[in-house]
């Protein structure tokens, strides 16, 4: 292992191997490098494999950290523990759970399985779903969770009112549903494995000897559970090293506590801070921009990013008139992008809020343009999908009453919501597990129904058995099979059953695939593997096509070309931030992590009018526009006026030529769509052609042609009928579908291509 080709801060933590370390590390600048570099050098230095623990916040990441450490030292890598805060957390209590109660075959519940358990719990206590809002309430669980909170220390912080308790009462109602039917949720895997710890000395002692060097990536986006799991576990030995970006902390929605990253040096006095601020990802104007945005901010280790890369080219500015025409801008972009052979992998459009991909995707369907929004219906998230695994679950654990009741009429055998009801009413009469219930039923089902559940509960038994005496992918097949699965949409034979069918065909081969990649090939650990899966795990690495996605989304990942839409106040920062200083430094995090995606070229723009959530809106220029220096930015289309972009920002570090300043403009809020005369080249002049010149002008358009409007943009000439003053023209625009005009007055230019 070579340590010189690390530059000088990466290479000091890569030899800094004992006590507390906190690795600063910058977007672009390297931290995933340094961290396995580290962690190469402390197998060369002696430390054994099964002495190092590594918590990432995705499995990709794990993987591929696992990965370049095994180049760097070899095989030894099998024995080091290195994956996410909650597949680590899942092999400690697989190991040990029993010791609080619950049983190793416990089931992981998901966003779906937690609102399903909430809404029988509203149900149950009769309690309105429009008031109490089953999405809500799982936030403010898993947000009591995150802050270690019991749903009574929870109900102690809160307004102690109706509605507070009411929510206290499904809060409790949860957690006893979830005990009883020996399942976690995702929150519960940390806060289980604090508990193992906490009331089991011994277990928490075997752990703290097992790692005696911790690293923890990603440590800006840490909640209280996870910043105590690390505590704990390095409270002996105190090789803790972190690694993250307080600019980068962008999850406090979530429980992210960047306290934690901020008071590091609080929590260890004798911390050694490594500060990695050279940037190998961005050009030298993408790096400005971003320093003099963050710079704004006043909770944050100081610190400034820089490269010995080229300046590159200006950030590109479009006004729009509106959301239409700033997607029409976007797509008409990217066109050249693609005639420049760029690759559609290489960009990216990202958005504030998810509502802002409607309009932009209209607009790459009619541009020929192939996207992909990511984030959309996660694979194991699909009906089908999660039905198969529902019978899987249930073989694994009997208890697990969510998954029992989302498949005991799926397919479609005759046993209905009131049957359903019956059993569910009974088994809590009898105090029995409701999987119990079904060879033990209650005389007041009709014989039909009694006919139809005692097939399913021997369907389940005959499950049960084969899970024993085939392999994970032979009993997945079959599984699909004998439950019928599959045949119900081989029976239907629609285009949307056709494709619910390939999706189970593409879940058997995953249990192949895991079969054939994985040291443990059991059933249980396959779901275990499911249940950890996050949308960053599952991304094509070269897709062809574009990616549009939230910010938040956008963390960790990078592309040629960035495109940053509806840069206006109100949208970004979005309104609940404005007036709280917090939460507004957050907003300017995102927008810092925005900029920071973006390699070689950042496209920024905002509209004037927007119709959002069905409303008409007029919004200013977003702040963060004004606080990138005008050098930076180069306009698309010059419009009205721009304020002066802001004094104050603190001056970056320069290690390329600075650019002279330049005033910009940027249209005021609720101005009219139309410009002034544009100088284009390529673009023959001359708005509105005079009656007099009608046959002229009916000569010049022919079907195909390239024009401009004033109003509407870009378009494709279909037809031209008529002659003189009659003549009409048929126009297809990018962004506001066909529209006919009286040629003879119609504001359009001929584009030359």
């Amino acid at each position: 292992m070579n340590l010189s080709l690390l530059n000088p801060m990466q290479r000091k933590a890569a030899e800094t191997l004992s006590g507390p370390v906190l690795i600063l590390a910058g977007a672009g600048s390297g931290k995933t490098r340094t961290i396995t570099y580290r962690i190469a050098n402390l197998i060369e230095s002696g430390v054994a494999p099964w002495h190092i623990l590594a918590l990432t916040f995705t499995n990709k990441a794990a993987r591929e950290m696992k990965d370049r450490v095994a180049r760097l030292v070899g095989s030894d890598v099998e024995e080091m523990w290195l994956g996410t805060f909650h597949s680590i957390c899942v092999r400690i209590l697989r190991r040990d759970i029993e010791k609080i109660g619950y049983q190793r075959s416990f089931t992981i519940y998901d966003d779906d399985d937690q609102l399903r358990v909430i809404k029988d719990a509203l149900k149950a206590l009769h309690y309105d779903e429009k008031q109490l809002p089953p999405k809500e309430i799982r936030g403010k669980i898993s947000d009591a969770k995150n802050r270690m909170l019991s749903p009574d220390e929870w109900f102690q912080e809160s307004p102690r009112d109706y509605r507070s308790q009411q929510i206290h009462d499904v809060m409790r109602y949860y957690e006893e549903r979830l005990k009883n039917a020996n399942a976690l949720d995702f929150d519960d895997l940390l806060l289980c494995t604090l508990q193992l710890f906490v009331e089991h000395p011994p277990v928490l002692s075997y752990y703290q000897q097992k790692f005696t060097h911790v690293h923890v990536d990603e440590y800006q986006d840490t909640n209280t559970a996870q910043y105590t799991f690390v505590r704990l576990l390095t409270q002996e030995s105190r090789n803790l090293c972190v690694v993250g970006d307080d600019d980068q902390s962008i999850y406090g929605w979530r429980g992210a506590d960047i306290r934690n990253i901020l008071d590091f040096e609080s929590d260890f006095p004798d911390a050694t801070v490594i500060k990695l601020e050279q940037n190998y990802r961005s050009t030298a104007n993408i790096l400005d921009a971003a320093n003099q945005v963050i710079a704004h901010n006043t909770g944050r280790k100081e610190k400034a990013l820089w490269t010995d890369e080229e300046p590159g080219d200006k950030i590109r500015l479009y006004s729009a008139g509106d959301e239409r025409e700033e997607a029409a801008w976007i797509c008409v972009t990217i066109k050249k992008l693609q005639k420049a052979e760029k690759s559609l992998a290489e960009v990216a459009v990202l958005y504030r809020t998810h509502a802002q991909s409607r309009v932009l995707e209209e607009m790459f369907m009619r541009s020929g343009i192939p996207y992909r929004v990511f984030g959309g219906t996660k694979f194991y998230d699909r009906k089908e999908v999660k039905d198969a695994l529902a019978y899987l679950r249930l073989v694994v654990n009997p208890a697990d009453d969510v998954s029992l009741t989302r498949i005991i009429n799926t397919p479609k055998r005759s046993i209905g919501d009131t049957t359903v009801a019956a059993l569910q009413e009974y088994a809590k009469e009898e105090g029995i597990p409701l999987f119990s219930a079904l060879s033990d039923l209650p005389d007041s089902l009709s014989a039909r129904s009694k006919k139809s559940i005692t097939a399913f509960s021997m369907l389940l038994m005959k499950l049960t058995m084969m899970k024993d005496t085939m392999s994970l992918s032979e009993f997945v097949d079959a599984m699909l099979s004998e439950t019928g699965l599959k045949a119900q949409f081989e029976i239907d034979g629609s285009d949307e059953a056709q494709m619910r069918l390939e999706n189970l065909m593409e879940f058997a081969g995953a249990a192949k695939e895991f079969e054939q990649q994985s040291q443990d090939k059991t059933l249980e650990a396959f779901l275990e593997n499911v249940s950890l899966v996050t949308d960053l795990d599952r991304q094509e690495d070269a897709p062809q096509y574009v990616t549009l996605m939230t910010l938040h989304s956008a963390k960790g990942l990078e592309y040629d070309d960035v495109f940053l839409a509806g840069m206006e106040e109100g949208i970004f920062p979005s309104m609940r931030s404005i007036t709280e200083e917090n939460k507004m430094e957050e907003e300017r995090r995102l927008c810092y992590v925005g900029i920071t995606r973006a390699k070689k070229r950042l496209y920024l723009s905002f509209a004037r009018r927007r119709m959002l959530y069905n409303q008409i809106t007029h919004n200013a220029p977003s702040l963060f526009l004004k606080e990138i220096p005008g050098r930076l930015i180069q306009e698309e289309w010059p419009t009205a006026t721009r304020p002066a972009p802001s004094s104050a920002a603190p001056a970056a570090p320069q290690r390329t030529a600075a650019h002279p300043p330049r005033n910009l403009s940027f249209g005021t809020p609720g101005m009219a769509a139309g410009r002034p005369a544009l100088n284009i080249p390529g673009v023959q002049k001359g708005f509105a052609p005079s009656p007099a010149r009608a046959m002229q002008t009916n000569a010049l358009f022919k079907p195909g042609d390239k024009v401009l409007h004033r109003k509407f943009g870009e378009g494709t000439v279909q037809q031209v009928t008529g002659s003189g003053a009659d003549a009409r023209i048929m126009i297809a625009f990018t962004a506001y579908g066909t529209r006919e005009f009286s040629l003879s007055i119609a504001p359009i230019v001929k584009i030359d291509t």
